[in-house]
């Protein structure tokens, strides 16, 4: 008798317990709501650009590109811009081009690029060594030259935007346009870069050279922010251009606006 009993008493505390409901958390429509609109959009990390001269769907341009470049090196054709160009510059920069004799210079832009204040240089040289056209840029306060898509990284900001047409890197776009100049450079001693000065490093917002409204703008780039771009023009009959800025947080320089237009 003991043991049922037992078993009784266990059987009515079950009972009990069963009887008490189980408290949930609930949650709200309110606070799914609340929380939908807290969440951090998440924007994808757009890729490094790679130059067009390192890609494999450029291999059969870029040979035909590089002995046209070899031809109008072997003329004279680039000789004759680096010395009317080096002989403008400080004898530091003359010092390096002197220790780099396979560097020829083709263009020059001045101006405060990696936001240190004034004192950076830009160049567009040809690489003898290479047979390429390089875009190079000295940083003075820590005394560097660096590469576009070498040592300086570049990000295309416009790669994703309906208005962004060119698929070229900016190097193998100014070697295409400097080709098609090789007449022009053999009868002036200038290039399309040189004339006008429209290699530049200047304010995009105030520089009559661009059109905002009609060209490719990453509207996150305000007009307070466009002052010390590099803007390389990418045509020498047209007024076409890209233009970079230095962000200086993440160390890259970002492509935030281009024209593909006529004048």
């Amino acid at each position: 008798m003991n043991l049922k009993i037992f078993f009784l008493y266990i059987l009515l505390l079950l009972g009990l317990v069963s009887c008490y409901p189980v408290n949930r958390p609930t949650t709200l429509k309110s606070d799914e709501g609340k929380k939908e609109q807290v969440a951090p959009a998440v924007s994808p990390t757009l890729p490094l650009d790679t130059s067009s001269y390192d890609s494999p769907l450029f291999s059969d341009r870029i040979k035909e590109q590089t002995q046209q470049l070899l031809k109008m090196n072997d003329d004279g054709l680039f000789d004759k811009l680096h010395r009317k160009l080096s002989a403008t510059l400080k004898a530091d920069q003359k010092d390096y081009f002197l220790g780099h004799p396979n560097l020829v210079v083709l263009a020059i832009a001045k101006g405060n690029i990696f936001d240190n204040g004034p004192g950076d240089f830009g160049y567009i040289l040809y690489n003898k060594d290479s047979h390429r056209i390089e875009i190079v840029l000295f940083n003075h306060k820590n005394k560097s030259f660096g590469t576009f898509y070498k040592e300086l990284k570049v990000v295309n900001t416009l790669k994703n935007l309906d208005c962004s047409s060119s698929l070229a890197s900016l190097d193998y776009l100014v070697a295409s346009e400097l080709i098609y100049q090789e007449e022009y450079i053999r009868l002036n001693n200038s290039n399309y870069l040189i004339d006008d000065n429209s290699f530049a490093v200047t304010d995009v917002s105030t520089n009559k050279n661009f059109d905002l409204r009609r060209g490719c703008l990453n509207k996150d780039f305000t007009k307070a922010t466009m002052a010390n771009s590099v803007c390389v023009p990418t045509s020498a009959v047209y007024a076409n251009f890209q233009c970079l800025k230095y962000n200086k947080k993440k160390q890259i320089f970002e492509i935030y606006f281009s024209q593909e237009f006529a004048d």
